[in-house]
């Protein structure tokens, strides 16, 4: 080969490494803002996920409805007595969470509860709820007799415990949105437990 042909092939060669290195590196670039861009939407993701903290409230509970349905103005009535007791005031000043119970056997039996702080509004239905717990009324009541920790496995013994237990198993009680919102409703369980 000639001097001439070496020196053209290596000058290709050279430009061809080049390009190659400006893909690469325009590669490596949008690699970089690519992951960039993940990272950013995903602590946007996680800001806009948080649940602003409740302000403590009043302690009144507001009924949504014009016409209250049984269940709505009961659950009221229970939040009412239960807020007259300052730990359970202080408590209910920590929640931020909407919470659905209804009757599976009586479906329309069904009410809301919204906590802004212990500030509640309780509304028939349950739309929107970011916790929904459906059972048979008499059931979801005999649980206020749980208690607390260790309380509850002795509990789970006896007659009411075991027909807990029992639908839970046959689908006659159902939870949802309990584990996303562990910490609210731990502490609404809390709310709702008998002090003691």
């Amino acid at each position: 080969m000639s001097k001439r042909k070496t020196k053209k092939m290596a000058k290709q060669e050279a430009k061809l490494l080049k390009k190659e290195l400006k893909k690469e590196k325009a590669r490596k670039r949008r690699k970089k803002l690519l992951l960039l861009a993940l990272i950013g939407g995903g602590v946007m993701a996680a800001k806009a996920s948080r649940k602003p903290q409740p302000t403590p409230g009043n302690g009144t509970v507001t009924l949504k409805d014009a016409e209250p349905g049984p269940l709505a103005f009961m659950m009221s009535e229970m939040v009412k007595a239960l807020l007259q007791d300052p730990s359970k005031k202080n408590l209910a000043d920590k929640m931020g969470v909407s919470v659905a119970i209804q009757d599976l056997d009586h479906p329309e039996m069904a009410a809301t509860m919204a906590f802004k702080g212990s500030d509640v509004t309780v509304a028939n239905g349950v739309e929107g709820a970011d916790i929904y717990i459906g059972t048979e009324l008499a059931l979801l009541l005999s649980l206020s007799g749980a208690g607390k920790g260790a309380q509850i496995l002795k509990w789970l013994k006896t007659e009411d415990g075991q027909k807990v237990v029992n639908a839970v198993k046959n689908g006659k009680f159902k939870v949802r949105g309990a584990v996303k919102n562990a910490s609210q409703m731990i502490m609404f369980q809390k709310f709702l437990t008998p002090a003691g």
